[in-house]
């Protein structure tokens, strides 16, 4: 229970308030999908922490159900301002599509969606694969490799860094930024860390539109909305937008797809035997029950949930993690059956779907497609404790994993 003497604000029954261990952003050495999120579903529909996301205080909705309801209401919940970064520096300008409602969302995802659509990243393939197998040859005769470090991170970062244009060699510190932004604590490091992404973000706008590429940014410089350009601050926007989520979030999901696979050998096996389509639907599995992304909306109207009214003003998480989990959506949802073809929303719902999906499953298929071809049989280090770092992106640290 928080501290604060205003906590619960008046509007919220004292009995559904509380602390909600899975947005602690610390490490822990237990799986939170084996111990918290399985305890969270034995209590209330919904309930208010106090630490939804860097402590601010808003309610937490555990039922995939009731999730995929607020996706798809803009009329009483909001996106506007959602993340705080722009705040963070007293500024207003806004992380495009992420932070936009309808009508203004409509015309700007529009116009995006061609970029990002399957026939577009399905032109990637050949690049996807063979990034894979540079990364997996620089350790597959070692009969180990630090998995997060050698490769969920190096992978799909580097593929990223490709698409936008912007360097390889400062990767390190591109990804110090990140850290801060988003799993940080410390505020004076993420208000310093904002500052430095948009620097780098505009000055790179303006190369692109001296010198066009083939790259995001330049594409972006090209785009339309209601039959004008975007404004500068509308392509930084998205700039912003691209960073925040090419740089983390196909990282943490790998490491946690693959968590499983060294903890599971009848999984990994079956994946090892399986036919491409197959590990299509097992991926879907792996999405599902090791969501790892939770992101805020803001209450407009007064709204209604189990007896719970959620007032104008009020943060709601929208934790995939649970909804993954929610055992009044999936039959027996703590165990992972890989040929289950579950709907999830482990990447969004609705309008608000994540843009780069397309981008996302295409990088997981070809991970565990192309390591499952190069490595043997492979398990974590013997005596290594499992690390996970909980907050509005679960993640495992670091995986040592080895193999004959």
């Amino acid at each position: 229970m928080a501290t604060q003497l205003d906590f619960p604000p008046a509007h919220v029954d004292p009995a559904r308030a509380g602390h909600c261990a899975l947005f602690d952003r610390k490490i822990v050495y237990e799986s939170p999908y084996e111990t918290i999120i399985p305890q969270i579903h034995e209590g209330p529909a919904v309930f208010y922490a106090d630490n939804i996301s860097f402590q601010q205080p808003g309610w937490v909705v555990r039922r995939h159900e009731d999730l995929k309801k607020i996706y798809n209401d803009a009329e009483n919940f909001h996106k506007s301002g959602n993340t705080g970064f722009a705040r963070l520096i007293g500024e207003d300008w806004s992380i495009i599509p992420t932070e936009l409602d309808p009508p203004v969302h409509t015309g700007f995802r529009q116009a995006l969606n061609p970029i990002f659509s399957p026939s577009k990243m399905m032109q990637l393939d050949e690049m996807v694969r063979t990034r894979a197998r540079h990364f997996i040859d620089k350790f597959k005769d070692k009969g180990s490799c630090e998995f997060v470090a050698d490769f969920a991170i190096n992978f799909p970062i580097s593929i990223f860094l490709d698409l936008i244009g912007l360097p390889q060699e400062r990767t390190a510190q591109f990804l110090d930024w990140e850290n801060k932004l988003l799993h940080g604590t410390d505020l004076d490091a993420r208000i310093s860390s904002v500052h430095a992404v948009k620097n780098l973000l505009l000055e790179t706008i303006a190369d692109r539109k001296k010198r066009p590429g083939d790259d995001l940014i330049s594409k972006t410089l090209a785009l339309e909305v209601d039959g004008r350009k975007w404004t500068d601050d509308e392509v930084f926007g998205h700039c912003f937008n691209l960073y925040i989520g090419g740089l983390d979030t196909v990282t943490s999901n790998m490491s946690l797809h693959f968590q499983h696979l060294a903890t599971h050998p009848e999984d990994q096996a079956r994946m090892r035997d399986n036919s491409f389509s197959q590990n299509v639907v097992a991926i879907e599995e792996l999405l599902r029950a090791y969501a790892a992304v939770s992101t805020n909306r803001i209450c407009s109207k007064p709204y209604e949930i189990d007896g719970q009214t959620m007032m104008p003003g009020d943060y709601v998480i929208m934790s995939t993690p649970l909804a993954g989990r929610d055992p009044e959506a999936y039959d027996a949802p703590n165990e992972v059956r890989l040929g289950r073809k579950p709907t999830h929303v482990t990447l969004g719902h609705g309008i608000h779907r994540c843009l780069g999906q397309h981008l996302a499953r295409r990088e997981l298929q070809t991970a565990i497609e192309e390591f499952l071809k190069a490595i043997p049989r492979f398990s974590i280090e013997p005596g290594f404790k499992t690390p996970f770092f909980l907050g509005n992106v679960i993640h495992v640290p670091v995986l040592p994993l080895t193999w004959n």
